[in-house]
Formats: structure tokens, sequence, C-alpha cells
């Protein structure tokens, strides 16, 4: 049942598939379990067993140079700022007029 065309300008192929026709007796339903009464599996379960301790203790977090690509910034914005910085930064600055 599947059909192949090429458009007009001769750059395209396009194909046609339709959806089958699955008679109801060969399905079968999808078992939603209750998340409240399933003591088997819920969120923090799930959680915990992707991460494990051992993993999140060696795992380091991205690099600067890594988070500067990935966010198209410069190095000095993941560098902290320096307790001398801080203290001269005037906590009250005057107003706009």
């Amino acid at each position: 049942k599947v059909e192949l065309a090429v458009t007009s300008d001769l750059k395209t192929i396009v194909c046609y598939h339709p959806s089958l026709e699955i008679p109801y007796e060969h399905t079968k339903p999808i078992p939603r379990p209750d998340p409240v009464n399933n003591k088997e599996e819920n969120l923090d379960q799930v959680l915990k067993s992707r991460l494990n301790e051992k993993e999140l203790k060696n795992s380091r977090g991205p690099t600067i140079e890594e988070l500067s690509k990935m966010f198209y910034t410069t190095k000095h914005r993941w560098y902290p700022v320096g307790q001398y910085h801080r203290r001269r930064k005037n906590p009250n600055p005057p107003k706009d007029r």
C-alpha cells in the first residue's frame, strides 16, 4: 500500500504510507498501574536507580570551557567573584533620575 512519487521539479521524493488497519481482537490494553497503590516502583526509586551514590561522588560537573561553549558566554562569567570585589560593591547604588 506504499506509494512513491516525485515532485514536478524532480528534487523531492514523496512517500505515502497510510496506517495499517489492525483488528481489535489482535490488540491488548496497555497496563496502567495506580501510582498511589503501586509500591513496586515510584519516582524516587526510578531516580535512585539511575543515579548511584558512587556515580555522584566520582562525577564532576562541566568545566568552565564547556559551560562557556554551552551558554555562549566568556570564560570569566563562570569564575567566582572574590571577597575583595564583593566588599567593594556598593550595596545601595544611587537611583537613576
